[in-house]
């Protein structure tokens, strides 16, 4: 005697003659298509976010009604009718049929329910329901970003103009108590593009972006700006200035008034104090000091020598500058780094002026930030540095050059926990800047956090491809052992340096994967530091993975009798740790006064 079908296989049949299985596919593929053409087209169109959340929303309700409704009723010719009962022997004959006849439907109705289920759940994470959107919302401080002026003016040469405005109003709001404002380089990474405000203020975390135009003519110029509310592109307030040249820091004053009154905050007496000194009396002397930032910012050989002509004019109409002596610090600092600048000299004449500008104005966060700049890279007097990053955050909490290499001076004392608040304002403030994702990717990879800094590495290059960020990735991998990532990263590296032949580059993970293959890779990296043009510190992570210790630890040698200040990143690199017992290595950890080694090395 053969005992007759179990009741799950009864139920199963009964849904599927039911109908249910085909409903379930149908209503899973239909509203899968449906919310991701919601969630591409609603906010092209100009929709709020919340009719995207209400689809998502009757999608998810949709679905045990439709279920519900196919269970209970079928569609017959002649209507809609309530589903009869299964004949005698209906859901055995069900039961009896092959497996390839009977799964397929289910299997299908089950992925067509999950997928849809995972497109609810991520959809509903990513509108914000769950609370982890990185949106501003209208619980969260007030925030702004200004976005760089149009140069309506005809002239390309008037657009440092445009472009200092909109940096200088991000100067007076930043002066607003409680008003969170993106950093310029953020900000500015938006220019020339016709990005939404949604998306922009999705990137930068914040509620509002300032934009507008300006043209200058002679003695004249009209301004145009308008605040706009980035949850749904909404114009909170507008306003065209037609003045003339010498009311542009009235100009300024205004705009973060009204600014500050629609989001019921004051620039209040300490904020205008603050502002004022930033100033000068003389307008040329002003003009000259925007050139000079604008060319500063370019970070180009050509671009900082032009800097310094402008910084050096801007001194010589107004002597009691001290944002222009500040800047022209800032140029020495850099000067080094993209020129073949003489270090000794950087360093001298950028003390200089970065001492100049806190004797006239002591109160200067940016000059003290650049003089800790300078004596932290170039002189190695940590306590110095220490103490001028301090000052200068004292003075400006949102300063993100101080935040920045505070950070990055912190951890690599091993002082890992202390860097990562600092790190976090930076990115807050300036999350689209290369530097500050590079320098988080160094903080977490020297703490031992690769899988985080992996992803810092990887938002940096996204930013801006920079060969050292790239080798240090690539490096980092090659630590992990992920060397098929890492050779992809190399080639990348190798193509971003301007070497001819690329593929070469994953050769060098070849000989750090194999003792056999090891001596070609070595003569493979020997050709690379003969065809490109790379500081020195580049090569000693990759000499160091492929054995080569003694010649890596002469290369350190070299940079720290250069004072190279790229040498101060030895103390925490986990890439160096086969390197500290050797005596040569200890002596310069010694007389630079850095510990040797982080959470990665094992004494």
């Amino acid at each position: 005697m053969t005992n007759g079908p179990k009741q799950y296989q009864i139920f199963f049949a009964e849904l599927k003659r039911r109908r249910v299985f085909k409903v379930a596919v149908v209503y899973g593929a239909v509203a899968f298509a449906v919310l991701q053409a919601a969630d591409i087209a609603f906010p092209r169109i100009g929709l709020p976010d919340w009719t995207v959340t209400f689809v998502v929303a009757l999608a998810a309700i949709g679905l045990p009604i439709a279920i519900v409704l196919a269970w209970a009723l079928e569609v017959t010719p002649e209507g809609v009718r309530k589903t009869d009962p299964a004949r005698t022997g209906e859901l055995e004959a069900i039961v009896a049929q092959p497996p390839r006849s009977r799964w397929p439907s289910g299997i299908l109705a089950a992925a067509a329910i999950i997928l849809l289920g995972a497109t609810v759940w991520w959809m509903f994470r990513d509108t914000g329901v769950t609370g982890e959107a990185v949106v501003a919302d209208s619980a969260s401080p007030p925030s702004v970003a200004v976005l760089p002026f149009v140069n309506m003016s005809g002239d390309p040469e008037n657009e440092y103009f445009s472009d200092g405005l909109a940096e200088e109003l991000i100067n007076v709001l930043t002066e607003i108590e409680g008003l969170k404002v993106a950093a310029r380089t953020s900000a500015f990474s938006f220019k020339g593009k016709n990005t939404d405000v949604r998306e922009i203020g999705e990137a930068l975390g914040v509620r509002n972006v300032l934009e507008g135009s300006v043209r200058k003519s002679g003695d004249r110029v009209r301004i145009t700006a308008q605040l706009i509310q980035t949850s749904d592109g909404f114009h909170l307030w507008s306003e065209t200035y037609d003045r003339q040249l010498d009311d542009i820091f009235a100009i300024q004053d205004e705009i973060a008034e009204a600014i500050a009154g629609e989001m019921e905050l004051t620039l209040g007496s300490e904020g205008r104090g603050a502002v004022e000194r930033l100033r000068t009396d003389d307008l040329a002397a002003y003009d000259l000091y925007l050139l000079g930032r604008h060319h500063w910012a370019n970070r180009t050989e050509s671009g900082l020598i032009a800097a310094r002509s402008y910084f050096e004019q801007a001194i010589e109409r107004d002597s009691t500058y001290a944002r222009a002596w500040a800047g022209l610090a800032n140029v020495y600092d850099a000067l080094p780094w993209w020129t073949d600048f003489p270090v000794a000299e950087a360093v001298s004449n950028g003390k200089a002026s970065a001492l100049r500008a806190i004797e006239l104005d002591p109160q200067l966060s940016e000059a003290h930030s650049a003089l800790a700049v300078l004596v932290f890279e170039y002189e190695w007097d940590w306590e110095e540095a220490e103490r001028h990053y301090l000052r200068a955050l004292e003075l400006d909490p949102d300063n993100i050059s101080a935040n920045t290499w505070y950070s990055q001076m912190l951890f690599l004392f091993a002082r890992f926990d202390e860097a990562r608040p600092y790190n976090a304002r930076s990115l807050d403030l300036d999350p689209l800047s290369m530097l500050n994702n590079y320098t988080a990717a160094s903080l977490h990879a020297y703490a031992g956090e690769f899988e985080r800094a992996f992803q810092y590495y990887a938002r940096s290059t996204e930013i801006e491809p920079t060969p050292s960020v790239l080798i240090e990735h690539a490096g980092m991998l090659v630590e992990v052992g992920r060397y098929e990532e890492a050779a992809d990263v190399y080639e990348r590296w190798a193509e971003v340096a301007g070497y001819d032949e690329p593929e070469l580059a994953r050769a060098l993970v070849a000989g750090v994967e194999s003792e056999t293959r090891r001596q070609s890779s070595i003569a493979v990296l020997d050709g690379l530091r003969a065809n490109m043009t790379v500081d020195a510190f580049s090569w000693v992570s990759p000499l160091v993975q492929l054995g080569e210790l003694d010649r890596a630890v002469q290369i350190l040698e070299q940079l720290h009798e250069d004072r190279s200040q790229t040498v101060t990143v030895i103390s925490t690199d986990p890439r160096l740790d086969p390197l500290r017992e050797d005596p040569r290595f200890i002596r310069i950890i010694e007389e630079m006064g850095l510990p040797n080694g982080g959470p990665t090395y094992n004494k």
